[in-house]
């Protein structure tokens, strides 16, 4: 089964001119369906039922875009992710389940297919995801670190955590996220089990 792509709310025309953010969102759409070399002006304009001067009335050239595509993702998908978790108050628990709910309810990860195939032909898109990814993991090692767990049990278990989150976005059956939301607190539990006989 083929995944769906992430949606936008359709531009019109006569409709007030479009956002950066819509421009931003659609280039994602047309990367996570058909790769970096469809992201370009004029396909996108097409799409969006705009001109080109729309287009450069929020970034220089193609190349700008692409930077946009990047900071778009490290902000979206990951810094607003570390800030509301910043500013959540209740038990280190509680803050790791509110994370996980955070990440899987809102999918700050469905940019991540599109990104990570990408960065295979970029050096600098490849620089740009293990930076995130370093991010990414460093904060849920101190989650776990928060819960009283010793520098190699956090390790391990903030893997895990990772590598389940990325799981959720890479899988092609899924879910229906009310039933991934109804089981999200039992799957961060598990997460914190002690280890049989340890």
């Amino acid at each position: 089964m083929k995944r769906k792509p992430p949606t936008r709310k359709t531009a019109r025309r006569g409709m007030p001119p479009l956002s950066r953010e819509a421009w931003i969102v659609a280039a994602f759409e047309t990367l996570y369906a058909e790769g970096i070399e469809s992201v370009r002006v004029e396909r996108l304009a097409k799409k969006l039922s705009v001109t080109k001067g729309s287009f450069y009335w929020h970034f220089q050239n193609r190349a700008d875009l692409h930077a946009a595509l990047l900071d778009y993702w490290m902000k979206e998908m990951t810094q607003s992710v570390l800030d509301t978790a910043k500013n959540f108050q209740g038990t280190p628990r509680d803050r790791l389940v509110n994370t996980l709910t955070e990440v899987i309810g809102k999918e700050r990860t469905q940019f991540d297919p599109a990104v990570r195939n990408w960065a295979r032909t970029d050096a600098r898109v490849q620089k740009v995801v293990a930076h995130i990814d370093r991010i990414r993991l460093s904060f849920l090692h101190g989650l776990f670190a928060d819960l009283g767990y010793d520098e190699r049990e956090a390790e391990i278990r903030s893997r895990l955590m990772y590598y389940y989150i990325m799981g959720e976005c890479f899988v092609t059956v899924k879910e229906p996220m009310t039933k991934r939301l109804t089981t999200l607190e039992r799957k961060a539990l598990l997460m914190m089990q002690p280890l049989a006989g340890g």
